[in-house]
């Protein structure tokens, strides 16, 4: 009954504002009669000559919802430039000429402005582009987190509330490619997930592909999310602070001449120093069920004591220097670091428990981009990434018994890119390139003991070098109403020795002014993955470990995918719909879809249709989004349910997200409600077995039960303000409340066999994770 009450308030809202536009429009009029309504609708001051503006005319269906949308218009129809002098305060001149401009096809021509909100749009080849410094608030969210972000995106959803868990369109958070600078990430969260390790506030801008990426992305096969640091120099120095209830931040933006710029920021967590309201609440989420909660409840606070030590820091560095009007070269850094030790002591009995973990990743690369004339452009990336896991788990009690548990995960990567653009005319683009990638994974899981009847044991991982070879193309056409973009990639694994196909397409066709429809498919492969291990699920967090194919146990991941969709659009209205069919071959009974352990390993597939919805509403400072995402995930295994298909564990058909957004002058309100259909789990129905060494857990049809649907609201609020009018500081303030109403969802279910100590049998425990609680969260920043 909430739920339907709560839906009922939203659309509601949604319709009494809507009723409130007004048909504001502007047919071939003069441009000063429109320069004087902008004036007054966006209370902004504009000087111009007189004579630049006489004879030429304006069509504005309706005035735009944004400034920068409305200049935008004008200067397309007029060939005027708009010149920002002040927050307030804007100049309109003649735009001067370039010589010797390069004829190229606009890659990043938008097919759809302002696609959830204003900084994010949808460009001709597919991709999502996304500005984060351009991000209107979010339901939430205080900071923009880019991640967090792109889940209203329909078709991307993160099933366990993370801003790191990305499911797009059915594939697991491993399965996608992130960039930072051209640097591949294999740990991209703070916070067990919970918040993205990239500082938005140095992100230039982000291209989201959910189907037919560009030839030059390799090794995945779901999503990929390339993000983009400032690549401009700046005029003068400007430095940025912040804090909210999670961390503290700083960044600056240097220039060192006119051609030379060092930018570079820091992020830190203080929970290790005092606890917020909001840590508290992240924590219960993510430490729930884990022997750091279970070793906290054993027993009473005056018979133990424990102590959580937890702290997140992440650095990033870039220096910019244009070598001349046609070249740059940039060296990128970023790193990220999480540590966690868990210390429990039971004085009363000498037991004590001591948990490490510490997860880093260290990325660098540099570029070099020429210009050589008008038609052809060079690019040359050369990168380095280390990623490093390490955990040791001590458990002691007396002189009885000592247990020790460790668990070692870590890649090296050495990347080369390097392609070339040839622009032939104003109909046909080249690019062509080669690409190099060469890593080594190990891993090591053990346990030491001395117990006799519990022996030691110890698994390391072998032959985990992965060397790539890759070259690929592309021809982008555009004439008229059509353009098709197709790709290939060929790439030998020389582990494997073995070549692999990947071609793709994206052909989009404009069918009159408000119709464009879509087509799109790709083949791609994945070389490293993520599987599951147990053995050092009794600690509860990062059990997944990074490993390379081979040629015996673990196979090459293989997907297609073919989408076939448009978008509409009139007026003030948005619609844009997809639907989709992906295979993925090659899994295995070990990758992240599965929770529960497995006997033996199995060789299976995954098959996923789906279709994703858009649609959005801007009316003056007001904007309706509603998405949409019908999914279904099934797998089939050769030894799993008898042969037989069976649903993914997030196989969760039904997402829908409504958001309503306001804009008053300096003050963005967000609101938005999430709901989605049941996640199936697998039943378990009972024991079998009468010692330690024999029982197991009794399961009925794998994943034929599902958990309650999931539902909450959220809200943000943000406020600019610059508080001395002849001064650079600006001033903005932040809140946001995550699930408003604190409904309990449950996101996960999984079973433990536990001892009655009472009378000394065996019980079957039923544990379930619980959703986030009500968080509120604060943020202050200045600029200057």
């Amino acid at each position: 009954m909430k739920r339907t009450y709560l839906v009922y308030l939203l659309l509601v809202c949604f319709y009494a504002v809507h009723s409130q536009e007004q048909a504001i429009s502007y047919k071939n009029t003069p441009l000063k009669t429109v320069l004087v309504a902008v004036e007054k609708h966006f209370e902004v001051s504009i000087s111009y000559d007189s004579k630049i503006v006489l004879g030429k005319i304006v069509t504005l269906k309706k005035m735009p919802a944004t400034l920068t949308e409305t200049f935008a218009i004008i200067s397309q129809q007029t060939k005027l430039v708009f010149q920002k002098i002040t927050a307030t305060s804007y100049i309109l001149k003649r735009k001067k000429a370039k010589k010797n401009s390069a004829r190229t096809i606009d890659l990043d021509e938008v097919l759809i402005s302002e696609y959830l909100t204003t900084g994010f749009s949808k460009n001709i080849d597919g991709a999502i582009e996304a500005i984060p410094k351009d991000f209107q608030t979010l339901p939430g969210f205080v900071e923009p987190d880019v991640l967090q972000s792109v889940q209203l995106i329909p078709g991307i959803q993160s099933p366990d509330e993370t801003s790191t868990g990305l499911n797009i369109r059915g594939g697991t958070p491993d399965q996608n490619l992130i960039l930072w600078d051209g640097i591949k990430m294999y740990q991209y969260d703070h916070f067990f997930g919970m918040i993205s390790s990239f500082n938005p506030y140095l992100i230039e801008n982000v291209k989201i592909y959910k189907n037919a990426a560009s030839a030059r992305y390799g090794n995945h096969i779901s999503g990929v999310i390339d993000i983009e640091s400032h690549s401009k120099i700046p005029k003068k120095t400007i430095v940025g602070l912040g804090a909210n209830m999670i961390y503290v931040d700083a960044f600056v933006q240097q220039p060192i001449g006119k051609k030379v710029a060092v930018i570079a920021s820091m992020r830190r967590s203080y929970s290790d120093a005092f606890e917020t309201v909001t840590f508290d609440e992240f924590s219960e989420q993510i430490f729930q069920n884990t022997k750091i909660t279970d070793n906290t409840g054993t027993f009473s606070d005056v018979l133990s004591q424990t102590n959580n030590s937890f702290y997140f820091i992440d650095f990033t560095a870039k220096v910019i220097a244009d070598l001349s009007k046609n070249s740059q070269l940039s060296i990128s850094s970023i790193v990220s670091k999480n540590e966690l030790d868990f210390v429990s002591q039971f004085d009363e009995i000498n037991q004590r428990t001591d948990d490490d973990l510490s997860i880093n990743n260290v990325g660098v690369g540099i570029s070099w981009k020429q210009t050589w004339d008008t038609n052809l452009t060079t690019e040359f990336n050369l990168t380095t990434s280390q990623y490093d896991f390490d955990y040791l788990g001590e458990e002691l009690l007396s002189s009885l018994f000592d247990y020790e548990n460790i668990k070692e995960n870590s890649i090296s990567e050495i990347g080369v890119h390097t392609q070339a653009t040839y622009t032939l005319n104003k109909e046909n683009r080249f690019i062509g390139g080669y690409e190099l990638v060469a890593n080594k994974l190990d891993y090591k899981i053990g346990r030491q003991s001395d117990v006799v009847f519990d022996p030691d044991f110890l698994v390391t991982s072998e032959n985990s070098k992965n060397t790539i070879h890759a070259i690929f193309g592309e021809h982008h056409w555009k004439k008229n109403d059509w353009t098709i973009f197709t790709g290939i990639r060929g790439s030998y694994a020389t582990e494997l020795n073995d070549f692999f196909f990947e071609p793709r397409i994206h052909i989009s066709k404009k069918l009159n002014e408000q119709f464009t429809a879509t087509f799109s498919a790709e083949r791609q492969h994945q070389f490293i993955s993520q599987i599951i291990e147990f053995e050092t699920q009794s600690f509860g967090l990062e059990n997944q470990v990074w490993v390379a194919a081979d040629d015996t146990s673990i196979p090459v991941l293989r997907s297609e995918q073919m989408s076939l969709g448009g978008n509409f659009q009139y007026d003030s209205w948005s619609v844009d719909a997809e639907a989709y069919y992906k295979k993925i071959n090659n899994l295995t009974s070990l990758t992240r879809g599965f929770d529960i352990e497995i006997t033996g390993l199995s060789i299976g597939k995954s098959t996923i249709t789906g279709l994703d919805v858009l649609v959005k509403k801007r009316f003056y400072n007001f904007t309706s989004l509603v998405s949409y995402a019908l999914t279904r995930n099934e797998f089939q295994f050769d030894n799993l349910n008898n042969t037989n298909p069976f649903e993914g564990n997030f196989d969760i058909r039904h997402y829908l997200s409504f958001v309503q957004s306001a804009k008053f002058g300096n003050l963005e309100l967000s609101l938005g409600w999430r709901y989605r259909t049941s996640r199936p789990y697998t039943l378990a129905t009972g024991l079998a077995g009468d010692n330690a060494d024999n029982i197991t857990i009794q399961y009925s049809d794998r994943n034929g039960e599902r958990l309650s649907p999931y539902h909450r609201l959220d809200f943000s609020a943000k406020y600019e303000l610059k508080p001395f009018k002849n001064n650079d500081l600006k001033a903005s303030f932040g809140v946001s409340l995550l699930n408003v109403y604190n409904q309990k969802n449950i996101l996960n279910r999984n079973y433990r066999v536990i001892l009655n100590t009472q009378n000394a049998e065996f019980q079957l425990r039923t544990i379930d994770k619980i959703s986030l609680g009500r968080t509120p969260n604060f943020m202050v920043r200045l600029e200057f």
